[in-house]
């Protein structure tokens, strides 16, 4: 199977872009993915929206840390693509491959765990908090995270579900 029907409904150009060790281009990756899901829903194809989001698990749970921060972000962005009213069916597998993240021993993608668990939280809410003592055991142990970066990235997801809990 080549890596365009293994990775499809994504193009292998998406793929590598996000899976790029540049920030930005993974960035660019995941506005392109952030349309095709609104797309997917906007056209009721959700056998590619289904597709999309087992090739991002993949990627978010890959041994290579930048496919990971691509399937996170990738992750993300497939939240917001959806919104609200059509992210929430969707929210356990958005947000397990996320929390799997959290133990990574690279402090860049914890961090960019904790960017995609705070841009998914914003968007399936209160779906989010059928996971709360998953999410409880996430923010305390990143509040004692050795770096910085992951500890201020935690803070904010950390208001973030106070505010839903709320």
């Amino acid at each position: 199977m080549s890596d365009n029907q293994h990775h499809a409904p994504l193009s292998q150009a998406i793929v590598r872009t996000l899976t790029d060790k540049l920030y930005e281009k993974r960035k660019a990756a995941a506005l392109e993915i952030e349309k095709q899901a609104r797309d997917y829903v906007r056209n009721d194809n959700m056998v590619d929206l289904e597709r999309l989001i087992k090739v991002l698990e993949q990627l978010a749970t890959a041994p290579n840390g930048n496919t990971r921060k691509g399937g996170l972000i990738g992750l993300a962005a497939t939240a917001i693509g959806l919104g609200n009213k059509f992210a929430i069916p969707y929210a356990q597998r958005l947000l397990e491959p996320v929390f799997a993240c959290f133990s990574d021993a690279d402090s860049r993608v914890r961090y960019f765990a904790c960017e995609a668990l705070y841009n998914i939280v914003k968007i399936v809410k209160m779906a989010a908090l059928e996971h709360f003592e998953q999410l409880f055991d996430i923010l305390w142990k990143l509040s004692s995270d050795p770096d910085q970066n992951v500890r201020n990235g935690s803070e904010l997801l950390d208001r973030l579900v106070k505010v839903c809990v709320n």
